[in-house]
């Protein structure tokens, strides 16, 4: 077998409970050498141990739900954060500063160029015009925090958000309940939901229509595979503030291709051919932080494929930033040989030695594909449903994580059942709703994700 590295000796966690803890690489490597990912710490496999910390942070999660004091919508800033609100940008193009260019994107010792009539243009300047979201339903209700977490939630029973913050807090309680609430607050800040809502109409076309992010087939462990050539990046080529759009919606667009219990995603970069100028430490580096700080636990591997000398020192640079587990989860392969190891060769491109015809193509939004969220009436039914359920499984849920060893087990049995139950009117009022309160993607238009949110990869 090849060598695999990950460019630096792998560091163990310390033991600090009975509860499973984060891969290290070699584990990481050994189930794909098994083919069976460890489920250990992952909804529908927990511990006594890792249930009991689960409802302690259950009770102080709805402790924090009980103050309605807003989150506001300021822009975050700073390396995390748009320079404008989402909400308060033109779909369609405008003339602004001229585009940066230089190494990592950064337009270091570079002249300022003409801004080109793609810089800025959205899917929304060009896609049919009955394939467009209406506005975003304006409201007089700030956020709280109550109301971020179930709008995170999605079409997902909620405990498998939770027990991401679980997970990557090593189980530690408080830090979990800090790192979820901070990504809460994030979620708002950046306006994700605005942003889900409009999709890839308010994307930039030229980014969407180079690929960077297309996800084709899975690797050996049933992660969908997210593929980045990064030859075809050109940082210059749109604003930043685009590019963070670009990455947040690929970081929602992944979590809709996640089902239990596939819970994570492969990320393979191909740094094939690339030069200097394809280099934007910005993008890479808000990348890796969006997934190590607001989507927790959702990375299952990052594939550097042919790593040049360009990137092994972007990497240098980079790699003392990530958290050590995330790190951890980054290898270099240097041949299709390697990369099977990881991926079958019927899942993967010829271009990369595999036996898949696949050539990503970007298809414009279909006329009316988002019919249903023109239709006002039905969907504030939906979301009065949703909400409801949303009660419900509070309720329940107040409940369950009460429940302790004292508690006698056919009242435990009880009260699981009862939230179940509850979980289960969640997720299917949550999918009904789905349809009125979020674009389609080109998944949906490819038939990735059915019409019923199923994933076919």
């Amino acid at each position: 077998m090849a060598t695999i590295s990950n460019g630096t000796p792998a560091t163990g966690s310390t033991a600090t409970s009975n509860c499973s803890r984060s891969s290290s690489s070699t584990s990481i490597v050994a189930q794909y050498a098994a083919g069976r990912p460890n489920p250990a710490g992952t909804f529908g496999h927990l511990s006594g141990d890792e249930e009991e910390l689960l409802r302690a942070l259950w009770q102080k999660l709805l402790a924090a739900f009980k103050d309605t004091a807003p989150l506001t919508a300021a822009a975050a800033g700073g390396d995390g954060g748009a320079a404008t609100r989402r909400s308060e940008r033109a779909l369609q193009p405008r003339a602004s500063e001229p585009a940066a260019s230089g190494w990592f994107g950064l337009g270091l010792g570079a002249a300022a160029k003409a801004e080109p009539a793609e810089y800025r243009q959205t899917v929304h300047a060009v896609a049919a015009e009955s394939s467009r979201p209406p506005a975003f339903p304006a409201t007089d209700k700030p956020a709280t925090m109550r109301a971020a977490f179930w709008a995170a939630a999605r079409c997902d029973h909620p405990d498998v958000l939770v027990l991401r913050f679980l997970r990557a807090r090593k189980w530690q309680v408080d830090d979990a309940l800090a790192m979820l609430l901070a990504c809460l607050r994030w979620r708002v800040a950046e306006e994700v939901d605005w942003l889900t809502w409009h999709g890839e109409s308010a994307l930039n076309l030229a980014l969407l229509r180079r690929g960077i992010g297309a996800v084709h087939k899975t690797d050996r462990l049933g992660h969908p595979v997210l593929h980045i050539p990064v030859r075809l990046n050109d940082p210059s080529a749109q604003p930043r503030e685009q590019i963070l759009d670009y990455t947040i919606y690929l970081m929602e667009l992944a979590r809709a291709l996640l089902r239990p219990p596939v819970e994570k995603v492969c990320l393979l970069f191909d740094t094939t051919d690339i030069a200097l100028s394809n280099m934007d430490w910005a993008f890479f580096r808000s990348f890796m932080a969006y997934l190590e700080h607001y989507y927790p636990e959702c990375l299952g591997l990052v594939l550097i494929y042919r790593a040049s000398w360009v990137f092994n020192k972007l990497w240098k640079l980079i790699r003392p930033l990530l958290d050590p587990v995330v790190a951890s989860k980054v290898h270099f392969v240097n041949s299709p040989a390697e990369l099977q190891q990881f991926i079958d060769p019927a899942a993967l491109p010829a271009a990369l030695g595999g036996a898949s015809d696949f050539a990503y193509e970007y298809v414009l939004p279909a006329p009316d594909e988002n019919a249903a969220m023109h239709d006002a009436p039905r969907r504030d039914a939906l979301l009065a449903e949703r909400a409801a359920a949303c009660d419900a499984l509070e309720l329940a849920t107040a409940s369950w994580a009460t429940a302790d060893a004292s508690t006698p087990d056919a009242e435990r049995a009880a009260l699981d059942a009862d939230r179940s139950r509850a979980a289960d009117r969640l997720i299917a009022a949550s999918n009904a709703a789905d349809p009125y309160i979020r674009a389609r993607t080109l998944y949906h238009r490819t038939g990735v994700i059915d019409s019923q949110l199923a994933v076919h990869l």
